[in-house]
């Protein structure tokens, strides 16, 4: 009688199983070296004890950070190629990966290096969004890759900083709002302009380093118009332009934020209107497809805001943030070539004139949302992290 009790007990466990595994077939056959992080400069720089005892919480693998050259070299440096020209501003920065080291985070650091000075362009707006003067670029990246190779030891310390080992060029190189110009005589110019930037970078990244780095490409807006080229038609440009990297990167944002995972299902399996999370797999295939190879996939930025004053459009609910970040998680852990997903923000920005954004799992005065928990469900399933 209790033999025949133990095997009716080991077949309903093995029908309750199977009725899970068919219950949730998306998530079923997951994989576990997704790495999930954050971009968040704001709150890392300004209040870093608060920030980096949330990213313990939050178990992160990896962090990226942005290297704004227009913020950190308002002036043009006298030794542009010399780290420690009284021109830059590295402060932040410096304690940035000095922090994230500490914490275990060693080699998992990204930079992200754009936005360019008044005084590094010819360009006559003379925004941050213009192509630089290459020779400028090419100094600044020396400057940044000297001084976070591992070996640098800054004046009145006795122990080098700690390297950086991920490197990307620009951010949404393809949209008119972060890099110009995008067209020339009627034809798209920015995919070759940012190959030129890409190629520097990695010149001069290898130059100052005695390891291997890794090269980000791309850092993708959605989508394309009229205007700009979309993320397939760019990295066309970029495989013709002699693109070279190790990473591709993209930066998948719903266009219509409710929809969640749904966004964008459905569309041309080829010329697809613009990347969501629900199609990312076109994505991945026409990359492969592209360059003739699988390159790692990172999605170096992602978020779906929610609403405060004055700011109600493209938002969703408190609870739709918390199941899209969850899900985000597990979708992405699901796909073969994604080894990233970085998060924009894990606070609220504080509002202001102008851009300001709800994308983090703490509103501005520190107070956790609903995704705060479900991010740390959902990372809970990966790998563990190396924070400590």
């Amino acid at each position: 009688m209790a033999l025949r009790r133990a095997t009716a007990r080991r077949f309903l466990i093995m029908l309750a199983a199977l009725a899970a595994v068919l219950v949730t077939p998306a998530f079923a056959s997951a994989k576990s070296n997704l790495q999930v992080g954050f971009l968040d400069n704001a709150y890392a720089g300004t209040y870093p004890t608060q920030f980096w005892a949330d990213a313990k919480q939050l178990d992160v693998g990896f962090m990226r950070w942005d290297m704004q050259w227009g913020e950190m070299a308002v002036t043009r440096p006298a030794n542009p190629r010399n780290p420690e020209d009284p021109a830059y501003h590295f402060a932040q920065t410096d304690q940035f990966v000095t922090t994230a080291a500490a914490h275990g985070l060693q080699d998992r650091v990204m930079f992200t290096l754009w936005k360019t000075p008044t005084w590094a362009t010819k360009a006559k707006s003379a925004k941050a969004t213009q192509m630089p003067n290459l020779t400028d670029w090419r100094n600044f990246v020396a400057a940044c890759a000297t001084r976070y190779s591992g070996t640098y030891i800054p004046p009145g310390s006795t122990t080098p900083l700690p390297r950086v080992t991920s490197w990307e060029t620009w951010n949404e190189p393809n949209a008119s709002f972060a890099f110009q110009p995008q067209r020339k005589n009627g034809k798209f110019v920015s995919p070759a302009n940012y190959v030129k930037l890409l190629n520097a970078l990695k010149s001069e990244v290898n130059k100052a380093v005695s390891f291997k780095p890794t090269f980000v490409a791309g850092a993708l807006y959605k989508q394309g118009n009229p205007g700009n080229p979309g993320p397939i038609q760019f990295m066309q440009g970029m495989k013709a332009a002699g693109a070279k990297f190790d990473v591709l990167s993209m930066h998948p944002y719903n266009n219509t934020p409710r929809l969640g995972l749904k966004d964008g299902i459905g569309q041309s399996t080829q010329t697809p209107r613009f990347v969501g999370v629900g199609n990312f797999q076109t994505f991945i295939t026409r990359a492969n497809q592209i360059f003739g190879k699988k390159y790692p996939i990172w999605v170096t930025e992602i978020g779906w805001a929610t609403p405060a004053a004055g700011k109600t459009q493209y938002t969703v609910s408190p609870a739709q943030q918390a199941q899209f970040a969850y899900e985000s998680i597990m979708r992405f852990r699901q796909l073969p070539q994604v080894e990233k997903m970085v998060w924009f923000l894990v606070r609220d920005n504080v509002p202001k004139p102008g851009a300001w954004y709800t994308t983090g799992l703490q509103k501005a005065d520190g107070t956790n949302k609903p995704s705060f928990n479900s991010w740390i469900s959902a990372a809970d399933k990966l790998r563990p992290s190396p924070i400590r």
